[in-house]
């Protein structure tokens, strides 16, 4: 397959909160990640089973503003609850952030915004939120039971966005494309070099067993109806990776420059 010159630390304190202006009650904000780690097994196709490692992450949003109207919602909710059950809730959620706040901290930030109106005779802005909290579950790509061997140069290395420059480097440094090279992984294995069929397929493998969502795409050049690359789904998002752009013979290009759009898609692994 023919590729065609591409177009195109610490917590925040909450005993004390300064008051800036007249409108806002503000503090400076932050993250903290508690980790806990539970391991499943997992098929990877075309490779051997091993098993992949997944982290659930405690996020602590250390700080973070919450507005008028969200606020006027979170009293209503506490206070129906209160009203039906006789007490409070030991945690609201709020729903608008995807975030947790427990009844320490929205008690806190109630008894500010309380005297905010006190003093000022008017609703403040927003009000800061201390230690929301959120979970979120993220596969470990630095799992140990992932081999590197001759097929897997990079098994265990990657994650995120830097492991796709980790990727892109090294394809630049030991691979090259070649036309009617090679069109499959194992190919490109043994020569060191693959059509864009075959970059794509090594390209998708290596980033299989890092624990990426990825699949091989297909679109038209004007050299080619069928060039093939590779895309990775990061946050949600389906990135492009140009398996064949990065080489020497297309100039090294960033993996996120691409010489065609998709039209097919031809696996998701």
């Amino acid at each position: 397959m023919f590729c065609a010159t591409p177009f195109g630390g610490s917590l925040d304190t909450q005993n004390s909160v300064s008051i800036h202006g007249k409108d806002i009650v503000k503090a400076s904000a932050g993250t903290k990640v508690v980790d806990k780690t539970n391991t499943t097994d997992s098929t990877v196709k075309n490779l051997k089973t091993v098993k992949n490692s997944t982290k659930t992450k405690k996020v602590v949003v250390n700080s973070v503003k919450m507005y008028k109207k969200d606020y006027k919602q979170m009293v209503k909710t506490i206070n129906n609850y209160e009203d039906s059950k006789g007490y409070k809730p030991s945690t609201y959620s709020w729903k608008a952030q995807g975030l947790n706040i427990t009844k320490k901290s929205y008690l806190d930030a109630i008894n500010r915004y309380t005297e905010f109106v006190k003093k000022f005779k008017k609703d403040p802005n927003y009000v800061n939120i201390f230690n929301a909290y959120k979970y979120v579950v993220t596969s470990d790509s630095s799992n140990k039971n992932i081999k590197k061997s001759a097929s897997l140069p990079l098994a265990g290395e990657l994650q995120g966005k830097k492991g796709l420059t980790l990727l892109q480097k090294y394809m630049n440094k030991h691979l090259n494309h070649r036309d009617g090279g090679p069109s499959t992984f194992a190919g490109v294995v043994k020569s060191k070099v693959g059509d864009c069929w075959g970059l794509a397929d090594w390209a998708a493998h290596q980033l299989q067993a890092n624990n990426y969502k990825t699949r091989i795409v297909q679109g038209a050049t004007s050299a080619s109806s069928r060039h093939r690359w590779v895309q990775v789904s990061i946050d949600g998002k389906w990135i492009n990776f140009e398996s064949s752009l990065v080489t020497k013979k297309y100039g090294s290009k960033s993996y996120s420059k691409t010489c065609a759009r998709v039209s097919k898609i031809i696996r998701t692994l």
